[in-house]
């Protein structure tokens, strides 16, 4: 299946899940990991990812399979890293926020700065880069190639999609406010 959007919805996409992260970080001192696609009729979901107790190994073939059931064609993900070297104890908190398609990609990379209570105090942007390999990018090749699921698996997915999907954020792009 063929993921392709515009690259102008790429930077909208880009530009609306980083300043939603900001005003995340500012009003809430929060940061959840999360996900949004976007179908190419307008459709787009928002999914909170934190309570997903899934193997990372697990948890991106099941967004795969949401954002195939959604007919994502692009899609943003936004969420926590530790970046550095621990061994020189030089690490840091960092947020990252992707967002692709099958073919081009758009990362941002924000530090986190943290209260002593430990929420956000603030983002300190750190920088973005784009590209047209996103199957060689962390994060950006959640729709690059074909991925098959098996019939138990897909069933499984589809269930466990069916449980969350009160908790997600649908809504129409090309809707008036």
């Amino acid at each position: 299946m063929e993921h392709n959007a515009s690259y102008g919805l790429l930077r909208d996409l880009f530009e609306e899940y980083s300043d939603w992260y900001v005003d995340l970080a500012d009003e809430y001192g929060s940061l959840p990991r999360s996900i949004s696609g976007v179908a190419e009729n307008g459709e787009q979901f928002i999914y909170l990812l934190d309570d997903l107790e899934l193997h990372h190994m697990i948890r991106n073939k099941f967004l795969r399979f949401v954002l195939d059931e959604c007919n994502a064609v692009a899609y943003a993900y936004a969420g926590i890293e530790i970046s550095g070297d621990s061994n020189l104890a030089q690490v840091e908190e960092v947020l990252n926020v992707v967002v692709a398609d099958s073919h081009r990609y758009i990362i941002g990379v924000w530090q986190v700065i943290r209260r002593d209570d430990g929420t956000v105090a603030d983002l300190r942007h750190m920088g973005n880069t784009q590209g047209d390999d996103p199957e060689k990018h962390s994060g950006s090749w959640l729709l690059c190639g074909s991925v098959s699921f098996q019939e138990a698996e897909s069933a499984k997915f589809k269930a466990l999609w069916n449980e969350v999907k009160p908790g997600v954020v649908f809504k129409d792009r090309h809707a008036t406010d």
